[in-house]
């Protein structure tokens, strides 16, 4: 059983240095203050910093991938197998592939916290013009995207690692750009977050070929009208069917209810492709 000593409050955190681990925390998410995208081993990684809290202080956690997607600001979470840098004098913490994170009950707050400025989002909407979304399979020992997953195998040789594993180890990541005509006549080159093309894939029913990149290009570029929510750094955090495509499209939904995106396990997704190829 966990003791109360193996937990370390962020006053503890900002006493550390760069490089230490941090087994165990619980924290209060306060806010999101940056979202972008970059390269890790050949494949575009999402990386989200938040502001987070307890009754001892405050810092920042940088969450990447998957991780993005199990937070919510104003809830609190346990979080495990952390780093931490310096960013100027201030200790922050990162997610590493190891990390874990659990909702728990409220952690509370210090006496005072600290919101940063942060660009606001903005809404976009109009005509999608063209579009790209590049589905990789990628590796949870070395975070590795994979070329070459066969579709009726039950393992993989991870392609930079070397270590054979069950498919269903691998995670989906999802990259890419939309292009879309305004309805002030510009035309917008945007770029898509994995977690925005993952929770688009989720809301609006559609497992059965959230591992098809192609796929899921004609399904938005067929849209008649895309809503996307786009942050400060010109990135899409959130997309959906415009107004028009809703109406549309809505005796589709109603008759796709039953279906749910819990994970973007590569196995289970695979799966459903040969039953409907079957």
């Amino acid at each position: 059983m966990e003791r109360a000593a193996d937990k370390v409050a962020i006053a503890d955190v900002l006493a550390l240095g760069p490089r230490q681990r941090v087994g165990v925390m619980e924290a209060r998410v306060l806010q999101t203050t940056a979202n972008r995208v970059v390269p890790v081993n050949g494949v575009a990684s999402e990386l989200r910093v938040f502001e987070i809290c307890d009754p001892t202080g405050q810092t920042a956690l940088t969450l990447w991938d998957r991780q993005i997607m199990s937070v919510q600001e104003g809830k609190s979470y346990r979080f495990t197998a952390l780093s931490t840098r310096k960013e100027g004098d201030r200790t922050v913490l990162t997610s590493s592939l190891q990390t874990a994170i659990t909702a728990v009950g409220d952690v509370g707050r210090p006496p005072s916290v600290r919101m940063l400025a942060v660009a606001g989002d903005q809404t976009v909407r109009g005509q999608v013009t063209g579009v790209q979304i590049v589905v990789k399979p990628r590796c949870r020992r070395c975070h590795a995207g994979q070329e070459s997953v066969a579709a009726r195998s039950t393992t993989h040789r991870c392609e930079r690692c070397g270590i054979l594993q069950h498919t269903n180890a691998y995670v989906l990541t999802y990259s890419g750009m939309v292009m879309v005509a305004t309805r002030n006549g510009e035309e917008l080159s945007l770029t898509l977050t994995n977690s925005a093309v993952f929770n688009y894939v989720r809301d609006n029913y559609l497992s059965r070929m959230a591992h098809d990149g192609p796929s899921l290009e004609e399904e938005v570029i067929g849209l008649s009208e895309l809503e996307a929510t786009v942050n400060g750094e010109g990135l899409v955090v959130r997309f959906r069917p415009g107004v028009q495509a809703e109406a549309s499209g809505s005796a589709k939904q109603d008759g796709a209810q039953g279906e749910e995106v819990k994970t973007c396990e590569l196995g289970e997704l695979l799966a459903e492709s040969e039953d409907i190829n079957a």
